[in-house]
């Protein structure tokens, strides 16, 4: 069993590594209004659990800090998956992130540092370590990949294009900007559908299987 476990492991990450090769030299295209139309009809599939989790997420960022937020993050992109192959989906999966705790709470540390000390250099190199590391969790979810493999990844990934995928990560945190001041309750209904809206960009991107 475990065997048969680590070689599937071992083909998923052969797949997104040949999958990157492919975008590298071909490139993509960021089609945000794709992506957030997509994103809000996968919101729409579940609307009671993506807004409660929500909830529980923005009640958790306090008590847990930066530990929680890349697991908890994770969640949405899980059962956004989900609902999009059509699976079954439970409460209890938006909490599948934590399957890969310690990779992406290492993922959290250490883009953390590598982007602050991007920050602290002119600022530019911090906006684009951030822009490129934007998603790397995903490489940890779907990928398997370890955290260093995936911060890799995505940046192998977004270099292609950087800056259509920064428009992208702009229009998403000015959606969320709005939810904000839509007093706070707003962002009940942004975050998630952004969240869905990240997720559509990288399945359209790399192309998640079932």
């Amino acid at each position: 069993m475990y065997f048969s476990e680590k070689k599937k492991t071992m083909q998923i990450i052969r797949d997104f590594y040949s999958k990157l090769e492919e975008i590298s030299q071909s490139g993509y295209y960021v089609k945000i209004e794709y992506y957030l139309s997509r994103g809000f009809s996968i919101f729409k599939k579940k609307p009671e659990f993506f807004l409660l989790y929500t909830a529980l997420y923005m009640v958790s960022m306090p008590l847990g800090g930066f530990l929680l937020t890349y697991p908890l993050t994770a969640g949405f992109f899980i059962a956004a998956h989900r609902i999009d192959s059509g699976k079954p989906v439970y409460f209890e999966h938006f909490f599948d992130g934590f399957k890969d705790f310690i990779q992406l709470t290492l993922l959290m540390i250490i883009q953390g540092i590598v982007v602050s000390i991007g920050f602290i250099l002119l600022v530019i190199p911090g906006i684009y370590l951030s822009v490129c590391y934007y998603f790397a969790p995903f490489f940890v979810v779907f990928g398997k990949m370890d955290f260093w493999g995936a911060m890799e990844s995505s940046r192998r990934m977004v270099n292609r294009e950087w800056f259509p995928v920064f428009g992208l990560l702009i229009v998403l945190g000015i959606i969320n900007f709005v939810g904000v001041l839509a007093f706070g309750v707003g962002v009940l209904f942004t975050l998630p559908v952004t969240f869905c809206a990240s997720y559509a960009a990288f399945d359209d991107i790399i192309g998640l299987k079932d």
